[in-house]
């Protein structure tokens, strides 16, 4: 649950809010605490909002926040607010976050109402839709008791936006200047992944609702689940190593160190390992992108869906993926597969849900070409 003094003021703020904070939606560390019994610390609270709920609010959050002594940090140009607690040298400090597809042209904020803005993300809809109701209580800053009720993303929600987040810090994209904050940041996300997924109890389910939560946004999740698959392999991929730099920052420099992170490395891809996707999935995909993109395959694969009458909105066009688009998509100790079919059928149906909404997504380009209209019209016109 969400410590003291941040747990008085965000009952302070649910209060302000009244009915606009069902579109505040935890996310971040705050919202492992619903979750993860030992959640590390934090003192921020970060909000993923309901873009369209709020913009149809008659209540002006800037005069919201105002009143209750919130001041926008100016380097974050009112996405992040800050407001002094009282006789304490702490502060309370809350982020804003809104679905991607809102942002600005050539910006990173998405407007919200006029003197709050939010900071653009990727995967902002889902841990929108994703989320429900969890009640808290305690007491407001002038000792009132208060409960109210506030919206939480689910686990397999914030899984997924803590890969991403994993990616984007270990990639560095920000450049040499924020390589040391980024990597620091790249571990903490790789240490709260594995949190969240060491508690988890009911793992099919779980799998079911991190495949599942992608069915209106088909290329993100494979992105998210080739992240997942990526950087947590083995013991020296990218995920693992930055959580053994995480562990021994916080171990004494002593000769039985090196032996505590091993084991601890160990457990942690034990517990992941359960959770990445499988590689029939992943070479469902690739064979997805190798048959929509670039020739011969292309060629190959229109052909078949043309001479079969079988349209691109038909699931049956899955298991006319070319046999050649499957060639590189093993390792030595799977099975080769030339039958998409066979592939297909060995799936559960929220993966083959999400492979044929992503072959759906790839469509538009094919469509577009004029010389691939004119070779195969009944295919790319339907």
């Amino acid at each position: 649950m969400i410590p003291e003094p941040q747990l008085t003021y965000v009952l302070e703020l649910l209060a302000a809010l009244g009915p606009a904070a069902d579109d505040f939606v935890v996310a971040g560390a705050q919202a492992m605490r619903f979750t993860v019994p030992e959640a590390r610390a934090t003192k921020d609270v970060d909000f993923v909002l309901n873009v369209l709920g709020l913009r149809a609010q008659p209540q002006s959050l800037a005069e919201t926040l105002a009143k209750l002594g919130y001041t926008p940090v100016p380097e974050s140009r009112n996405f992040q607010f800050v407001k002094p607690i009282p006789d304490s040298r702490e502060t309370m400090r809350i982020e804003f976050m809104a679905p991607e597809e809102f942002k600005r042209n050539n910006d990173i904020r998405v407007d919200i109402q006029k003197g709050v803005h939010a900071r653009a993300c990727t995967g902002g809809s889902i841990a929108v839709e994703q989320s429900d109701l969890h009640t808290i209580s305690g007491r407001l800053p002038d000792g009132t008791p208060y409960t109210g009720q506030i919206r939480v993303t689910h686990p397999h929600a914030l899984v997924m936006l803590k890969l991403l987040a994993l990616a984007d810090r270990y990639q560095n994209i920000r450049g040499p200047k924020e390589a040391r904050h980024d990597r620091e940041e790249a571990q903490t996300h790789a240490s709260d992944i594995i949190a969240i997924l060491r508690v988890v109890t009911d793992i099919p389910s779980f799998n079911t609702s991190l495949v599942a939560q992608f069915h209106n946004e088909a290329a993100l999740g494979i992105s998210v689940l080739r992240i997942l698959a990526d950087y947590f392999r083995d013991s020296s991929s990218p995920s693992l190593i930055l959580y053994a730099e995480h562990v021994a920052s916080n171990l004494p420099a002593n000769p039985s160190t090196t032996e505590t992170i091993n084991a601890e490395i160990d457990n942690a891809l034990q517990v992941v390992l359960r959770f990445r996707p499988k590689p029939d999935f992943l070479s469902l995909a690739a064979a997805i992108d190798d048959s929509t993109h670039g020739v011969p395959l292309v060629d190959e694969y229109l052909a078949n869906l043309e001479q079969s009458r079988i349209p691109f909105s038909n699931p049956l066009a899955l298991t006319l993926l070319p046999a050649g688009s499957f060639g590189g998509a093993y390792a030595r100790s799977t099975t080769f597969v030339t039958n998409a079919a066979e592939l297909i059928a060995r799936l559960e149906e929220p993966q083959r849900q999400l492979a044929f909404a992503y072959l759906q997504s790839k469509i538009a380009p094919l469509q577009a070409n004029a010389e691939l209209r004119s070779k195969y019209p009944r295919t790319l016109t339907s």
